[in-house]
């Protein structure tokens, strides 16, 4: 009888449990938190779009590092071997395929997913090193946790203070970017580096990619982002960022969500976690052992709950945060005052100077020119896209729209432009529990398109 009422409980929560942030978790734990009755946009200024500022808001004054190791899974090339400058094998190609996942940020989710991409993008190394004439290429993947989604990278958290709580979006991003340069160093340097990233780690991948390349001192070759079920504009107006906003307006939910949805999970045995993981939302016996360790960590659910409603602030207007992803512009005020004080500069040296004038200004023609291709080198970018199809994490009617604005202004399908594919597989939002080898196959083809420039 006991286990009859459980099953029963648990499957009228299944659509609410365990989905935050495209993962089987979610406000979850805090199905509770959650009301079926329709949202009114007055009750809380986040849930209007009108009311976003164009600009993403300060950074934190500080940022904070994780104070012990962050889990990470890598996956050299079997091919990676190293060559002596007077050999007469030709160098391969490297590539770093750079993943960053979703929330909850346990990169333990995509093992299989990884194990398969491997295996694909061996055969593809394995044609290009048996190619005559064609360059070898390798790929070495790369992915770790988001910090605070691991005990042991952190102090316990506790509430009051933003130095003691859990990691913000600007903190994962600083972090995400400071690991890839060092990658790069220890490991590199790749001639490529292939961004991916997953639900929230699409704005993430995004994030870096345009920190990079505002960069004068950058050195990252990033050249591809690959966003699966990006979730990088309007979150908030999702159906799942619906009722995550619900949270966020009401006082008492927004400081002590975790708090109830920790001690509702403390309440269930890890084997009956395991069983509502496996018979009830039918999840592999691999994401439900992720699953259940993260369930049974001491903050993983505060860590969870806490960037899901950051990601709610902060992911709104996409396009707007990314100036390069968007129809250029006009210059500004202060790019044309710069240009007009340039020039005047440069005639005035040109009147002191008029027997060497040829000589000078070849020298100006030579260095613009230089700039110029230096910046459209950094700036062209390759974009590819995978939308699910009723993504809960993911606002239709705003994904529609950016597609149609892309096609509009003829930035699909070109060099530097953006594919966009929308599922038609039926592939959920999170798709590492069941589906990783379908999207491996997927992003395997993407990587062919790159290779093939």
């Amino acid at each position: 009888m006991l286990r009859s009422l459980i099953r029963l409980h648990f499957r009228r929560n299944a659509s609410s449990l365990f989905q935050f942030s495209g993962f089987p978790l979610s406000s979850s734990t805090v199905a509770l938190t959650t009301t079926k009755s329709p949202i009114s946009v007055n009750k809380s200024r986040n849930m209007s779009s009108s009311s976003v500022p164009p600009q993403p808001p300060p950074a934190p004054a500080t940022t904070r590092r994780p104070t012990g190791a962050v889990p990470f899974l890598e996956y050299p090339s079997p091919n990676a071997t190293s060559t002596s400058s007077n050999s007469s094998t030709t160098k391969p190609k490297r590539y770093l395929l750079f993943f960053i996942s979703g929330n909850p940020g346990l990169i333990d989710y995509y093992a299989p997913f990884f194990t398969h991409l491997r295996s694909l993008l061996n055969e593809l190394e394995s044609t290009s090193a048996s190619s005559p004439g064609q360059q070898p290429i390798t790929f070495h993947i790369y992915g770790q946790n988001l910090i605070g989604f691991s005990d042991s990278d952190h102090q316990p958290f506790s509430p009051g203070s933003p130095e003691t709580e859990p990691f913000l979006l600007e903190e994962q991003i600083a972090h995400l970017y400071d690991s890839l340069v060092s990658l790069n160093e220890e490991k590199g340097p790749f001639d490529e580096i292939i961004l991916a990233g997953h639900s929230v780690g699409s704005f993430l991948s995004l994030e870096i990619l345009h920190r990079s390349l505002q960069s004068s001192s950058s050195s990252l070759p990033i050249t591809t982002a690959l966003l699966l079920f990006p979730t990088i504009h309007q979150m908030h107006l999702s159906p799942s960022g619906l009722h995550l906003s619900r949270i966020r307006s009401i006082p008492f939910l927004n400081n002590h969500a975790h708090v109830l949805a920790k001690s509702f999970v403390d309440l269930v045995p890890g084997f009956a976690l395991r069983w509502i993981t496996r018979r009830v939302l039918g999840m592999s016996e691999h994401g439900s052992e992720v699953t259940t360790r993260f369930l049974q960590s001491r903050d993983g659910i505060w860590q969870a709950i806490h960037l899901g409603k950051d990601e709610m602030g902060e992911i709104r207007d996409g396009e707007g945060r990314w100036g390069w992803w968007s129809s250029p512009t006009a210059p500004t005020s202060h790019e044309q005052r710069d240009e007009h004080e340039e020039q005047e500069v440069v005639a005035k040296e040109m009147e002191g100077i008029e027997s060497d004038w040829e000589r000078f200004d070849a020298q100006i023609r030579q260095e613009h020119e230089q700039r110029k291709g230096e910046e459209e080198k950094r700036k062209k970018p390759k974009f590819f896209l995978y939308f699910g199809q009723n993504d809960h994490w993911v606002a239709d009617q705003y994904r529609d729209e950016f597609i149609e604005r892309r096609k509009r202004e003829g930035h699909t399908g070109k060099e530097g432009g953006t594919k966009i594919v929308i599922d038609e597989d039926k592939i959920p939002h999170a798709f590492c529990i069941n589906h990783s080898e379908q999207v491996a196959e997927k992003v395997k083809l993407w990587v062919e398109e790159v290779v093939e420039g």
